[in-house]
């Protein structure tokens, strides 16, 4: 109760023209989550998208799904991708990876040497960058019968995640073997498995905090402004609203932005894979209300990054106030900060309650309309 009622004093009032800038085309949206609790449990979110895909695998609308994998090698986490064709090997794809990967590099290759339909899971900018291909190479895109994109505020280099696991293991006194981003409930715990097959729990506030702060975020991401994945069949993205906070099981927003994605949907939920209930698109924005805002604002970096040195074009045109200047600037400078090994070893000395608070400042500005 408690949680709904923050909830409706926190409410933005978004126009009709602030849904389209930001959310784009669509034609529906859900509140879901697996109904499967197996699947939920390894999942970072409410398990929607592995659901789908085992659903989609198991009927036969596609063949197999492109999906993201991590892999432990020498203590370092690196992702990768995969073309899964079997509930065990989505089932070993769940999960956020907030790490840079090489997605047209990978991806490409995989889809033109598969004989079948495939479904296609990836952030905003991967799924842009593969309609742009499929627009030139008819083949490729009459193998792609479903698209999911993943909501996403940005994406970070391997060397916050090398530091992290780097201290996982020094506490630990063990070599890593295994990695999660995050699992569990609301903001939940990462998850770091030894050599041992102990496993070391941390709020995900340990990586998050510097996450958040756009500390070792790609430069790709500064120039990018779609935050709900414009070019997608389906939208999936965590919700996060407090009166869901205390619901012991996850949800998942999703947006369906097609006749494909909406067939492919209603078949999921049919089928018992999913559970759906209609939630009104602004209700999923408010669960996004400061980072979809600010994401899409590339007007602010634009102007800003005249003062850092950065060159980033401005396509969207938006008023910049204050504040949103100010959020850009600082999250200009971090990037610049972690790219300098002097900057770096300044991030990992800062003591947590100062970076926190710096976080929270950062919150604030993002949270102003």
């Amino acid at each position: 109760m408690l949680g709904k009622v923050i909830d409706r004093i926190f409410k933005k009032t978004w126009t009709d023209a602030e849904v389209q800038r930001y959310v784009g085309n669509y034609q529906n949206s859900y509140l879901t989550y697996a109904l499967d609790e197996s699947i939920r449990i390894k999942s970072a979110s409410g398990g929607t998208t592995t659901a789908i895909l085992i659903h989609g695998l198991e009927s036969g609308l596609f063949d197999g799904a492109v999906v993201c994998n991590t892999r432990v090698k020498e203590g370092k986490v690196r992702a990768y991708f995969t073309i899964a064709t079997t509930k065990e090997m989505v089932l070993a794809a769940r999960g956020s990876k907030y790490v840079e990967t090489k997605f047209l590099h990978e991806v490409l290759p995989l889809i033109r040497a598969f004989s079948g339909r495939v479904s296609v899971v990836g952030l905003p900018c991967d799924l842009s960058a593969l309609k742009r291909r499929c627009e030139k190479e008819p083949q490729l895109s009459s193998k792609i019968v479903l698209s999911i994109a993943l909501v996403c505020g940005h994406n970070s280099r391997t060397t916050l995640i090398d530091e992290i696991t780097s201290r996982l293991e020094r506490e630990a006194k063990k070599k890593l073997v295994d990695y999660r981003f995050r699992v569990g409930h609301w903001r939940g715990q990462l998850e770091a498995e030894f050599e041992d097959g102990s496993v070391l729990s941390k709020p995900t506030k340990f990586f998050n905090d510097y996450q958040n702060l756009f500390f070792f975020s790609e430069r790709k991401c500064m120039v990018c402004h779609d935050h709900y994945g414009y070019n997608a069949d389906i939208s999936v993205g965590d919700v996060w609203l407090f009166g869901l906070k205390n619901n012991p099981i996850k949800h998942t927003g999703v947006i369906v932005r097609s006749h494909r994605g909406q067939k492919a949907w209603e078949s999921a939920v049919t089928a018992n894979a999913v559970h759906s209930s209609e939630m009104d698109i602004r209700s999923i924005m408010d669960g996004q209300s400061r980072i979809g805002p600010s994401h899409y604002n590339d007007t602010a970096r634009h102007k800003a990054g005249k003062m850092l040195g950065f060159k980033i074009k401005d396509t969207v045109a938006q008023p910049v106030p204050w504040h949103s200047y100010l959020n850009a600037l600082i999250t200009l400078a971090n990037l610049r900060l972690s790219e300098k090994p002097w900057g770096q070893s300044l991030i990992f000395s800062t003591p947590r309650p100062l970076l926190k608070f710096y976080l929270y400042i950062k919150k604030a500005l993002e949270s102003f309309k």
